[in-house]
């Protein structure tokens, strides 16, 4: 009898926190297409006998409630913003997005727990539970954090190997004759099938050329979208060239040369890191191994001696 009035408690809590989360999502899904709908009406310039007081009102009436669930600093929403753009999520909603999977993670673990405490597992202590319970919250709060953040070394770790090869690309196509923003379409042609991370970011410069930004400001935006501080110098680089009037072609071999030398050190400290990497498992896994084959007859032998 006290188990079942456990299960019916538990299923009782789940059902009002499935029911609080239904409508906390119906509320920020009206909300959202009340605010589309007035948009387009003013834009259209139609106020269905509604008043700008009253819809400033009445969306103010839901920010407070809003502001505890999403972060209304625009700052800290354009820093996610380019952190889910690093991490290869450069949709419009992808911030909306980011922050439902971040709530899912939230609610949905800990409904499926109680679900299960209620109907598969009656018998499990509250201490238990409740430990469960908080650890399920600590992976919705930094599971997704950490797979972006997971997702944006990945790809930028793709786009410092690929930086010397796009260099090189860079060069020849200046040498045999293209412009620069003639040799970065190429570059981007060329470099995506082995470095799609890359030709994604160049699509994106070259977009930004082609819609008449100035090539320093498209490099520096490249720049942040990648997080290099390679992708900054070659901006600081190209521009210092153009006015001083040197030539482009030698100044980016230089750069090229110096990238693929970086390259060439950070794979030979890999390599020279390997050793110490390897002492754990060697002591963990094959020293044992090893022992135990050697002592193993002499153990045999002082077994049968005892006996």
């Amino acid at each position: 009898m006290i188990a079942l009035t456990t299960n019916n408690v538990i299923i009782l809590v789940s059902v009002v926190f499935i029911a609080i989360a239904a409508a906390l999502i119906v509320l920020a899904l009206k909300e959202a297409m009340d605010d589309t709908r007035k948009i387009k009406q003013r834009l259209e310039g139609r106020w269905e006998g509604e008043s700008k007081e009253s819809i400033l009102r009445h969306n103010q009436a839901f920010d407070s409630f809003a502001n505890h669930l999403t972060m209304p600093d625009e700052a800290e929403v354009s820093k996610i913003r380019a952190a889910l753009a690093r991490a290869g999520f450069y949709g419009t909603s992808s911030v909306k997005y980011y922050y439902a999977v971040r709530i899912l993670f939230l609610i949905v673990p800990q409904l499926v727990f109680l679900l299960s405490w209620a109907f598969l597992m009656p018998d499990m202590e509250h201490k238990s539970a409740i430990i469960t319970s908080c650890a399920l919250i600590f992976f919705g709060l930094m599971g997704p954090p950490l797979f972006i953040r997971h997702l944006e070394n990945r790809r930028m770790n793709q786009i410092r190997n690929g930086f010397p090869d796009m260099m090189d690309l860079t060069v020849a196509s200046l040498e045999a004759g293209l412009g620069m923003n003639a040799a970065l379409l190429r570059v981007a042609d060329e470099i995506g099938g082995r470095y799609p991370a890359l030709k994604i970011n160049l699509d994106l410069l070259n977009m930004e050329l082609r819609a008449g930004r100035d090539r320093h400001t498209g490099m520096m935006n490249f720049a942040e979208r990648v997080n290099l501080d390679e992708a900054r110098s070659l901006s600081v680089m190209l521009h210092q060239a153009e006015k001083m009037g040197s030539s482009l072609g030698k100044s980016l071999r230089t750069f090229s040369d110096e990238m693929r030398n970086k390259r060439m050190m950070r794979a030979e400290e890999k390599a020279m890191a390997l050793p110490a990497k390897l002492t754990g498992p060697l002591i963990l896994f094959i020293f044992p191994s090893i022992m135990g084959m050697l002592l193993s007859p002499t153990g045999i032998r002082i077994a049968g001696g005892l006996l």
